[in-house]
């Protein structure tokens, strides 16, 4: 059985904000929870995006065989963390939030094996370490390309390729799609950071 396509023609397809046609290789399709970080910008009174953290779970099976899943899996996870109420204090830290992640996945009706973690570095790469999957593969990646997500209160679509400052160890690029959640408040006030629920589908191809 093959896995589904890379549902791309969700978004636009006009050549000036396209994702760019993968190339490569599927290696895996992974769920990813956890949040997207901002700072307020006091002067400007606007969250400014500062990273995300986020647990990485393999899709690659469960959607190989339920492809019609691909629309709404990200939304279901996402329901399934903020539910709990764990995901209301959530922070910049792995050790503290990897367990209210794990606790979602364990709620699903068919829990997804860890694959990894998602977070930025200090230099702000975003960083990919899909440390249970054979190989450990590895990435430092910047951003190509992105794209508006369908509905307005989802974090953007994104193409994501290696940075070069690493082996990769199988995974050159990475698209996130099928966002939900993510975004941040459109003003602030005061100094101060906040960290907003997300989950996405991450199409990593080598």
């Amino acid at each position: 059985m093959s896995p589904p396509a890379i549902p791309l023609d969700e978004v636009a397809t006009t050549a000036s904000s396209a994702l760019p046609a993968p190339t490569g290789s599927l290696k895996f399709i992974a769920l990813q929870l956890g949040t997207q970080n901002y700072t307020c910008n006091s002067t400007s009174g606007k969250y400014t995006a500062t990273g995300a953290l986020a647990q990485i779970f393999d899709a690659t099976a469960y959607l190989t065989k339920n492809p019609a899943m691909v629309d709404s899996l990200s939304l279901a996870y996402l329901d399934l963390y903020t539910s709990l109420p764990c995901s209301k204090w959530p922070s910049d830290s792995i050790t503290t939030d990897d367990q209210c992640e794990d606790k979602a996945n364990s709620n699903f009706a068919r829990p997804l094996p860890r694959l990894g973690e998602h977070y930025f570095t200090s230099t702000a790469a975003p960083t990919f370490d899909l440390y249970a999957a054979p190989g450990h593969p590895y990435m430092y990646a910047a951003k190509k390309a992105d794209v508006p997500a369908p509905d307005s209160g989802d974090v953007d679509w994104l193409y994501l390729a290696s940075n070069g400052s690493t082996s990769n160890h199988g995974i050159s690029s990475v698209y996130r799609i099928e966002t939900a959640g993510g975004v941040q408040p459109s003003s602030c006030s005061g100094a101060g950071s906040i960290y907003v629920p997300y989950a996405g589908q991450y199409w990593y191809y080598g």
